[in-house]
Parts: structure tokens; C-alpha cells; sequence
């Protein structure tokens, strides 16, 4: 980029690198998790197994809601990480017209040993940043995804 842009041009073209590079490395990797799986399945995947761990699963419209998706893509990859075996469906205690979704334990250790791979690949990457350097980046990371999350 050239000197002559506006600041906020090179955050966001650098912030587009990056969204662009992880992403084509999860998808380089999302075999590891199962062969059919696609990112968009992946993502819905992620926080799925995120609810079963924190508070033991997640109804498909809170995650529609949550994700910023229509409910019949949820719908879809719910079906498919169903017949893969990664997602149970069972009643809502509470609502029996819902379902609540739930990673099964397979599903939490591949996702897990995902995770870990991709945390070791990322911590390779900056292993030569002074740790003052990754204070600073994380904290303003942190605030720039604070900041989108009031807008």
C-alpha cells in the first residue's frame, strides 16, 4: 500500500489480508475435523461446540441469531453435521416445539485438536514478537472488535 491512502484504508485492506489468510488456512485444515465439512459448516460447528462446553448446547435460532444467519442454514449444516455425527438434536427441556443442539464428545476432541494445531501454526508465526508487541496487538484487537460490536 501506498503512503497516500488514508489510514483507515491500510487497517482495513490489512484486516482483509488476515481474515483472508486464516480463513484459507482453516480450510486447508477442516479435513482434520471431517472430509465433508465445509467453513461455513465449520463456523456453525465452532460455536456449537462452544455452547456444549459452556452451557451444555444451543438452540438452532439463538445460533442463527448469534451468527448473523437465516435459520435454514442452520438448518442445513445441522443436518449434516448430524449425519456426520458431530451434532446430537435433542428437546428443549423447557420448549418442547425446540431443539437443543449438542457437539458430540467426538466432535469436541476433533475441534479441540484443531484448535491446537492452529494456536501452534499461529504461535510460529510470531514467535520473534517481543512480548510487549503481543500485549499491544491483542489489547488492540480487542478494542477493534469491541468497537464492531456497538455498531
Amino acid at each position: 500500500m501506498t503512503g497516500q491512502l488514508p489510514p483507515d484504508f491500510d487497517v482495513d485492506y490489512q484486516l482483509t489480508r488476515l481474515v483472508r489468510q486464516v480463513r484459507a488456512r482453516s480450510l486447508r485444515n477442516l479435513a482434520t475435523i471431517h472430509d465433508d465439512l465445509d467453513y461455513s459448516t465449520f463456523v456453525l460447528l465452532l460455536a456449537i461446540v462452544d455452547a456444549t462446553t459452556s452451557s451444555g448446547g444451543v438452540r438452532a435460532s439463538d445460533l442463527a441469531d448469534s451468527l448473523h444467519v437465516h435459520k435454514s442454514t442452520v438448518s442445513r449444516a445441522v443436518r449434516m453435521l448430524e449425519d456426520a455425527g458431530l451434532v446430537d438434536r435433542t428437546p428443549h427441556p423447557e420448549d418442547g416445539r425446540a431443539h437443543v443442539l449438542r457437539a458430540s464428545a467426538e466432535a469436541v476432541r476433533r475441534v479441540d485438536a484443531y484448535r491446537e494445531d492452529s494456536h501452534a501454526a499461529l504461535a510460529r508465526v510470531i514467535e520473534d514478537w517481543e512480548p510487549t508487541e503481543l500485549r499491544t496487538f491483542a489489547q488492540l484487537l480487542a478494542r477493534l472488535n469491541d468497537a464492531f460490536g456497538t455498531e
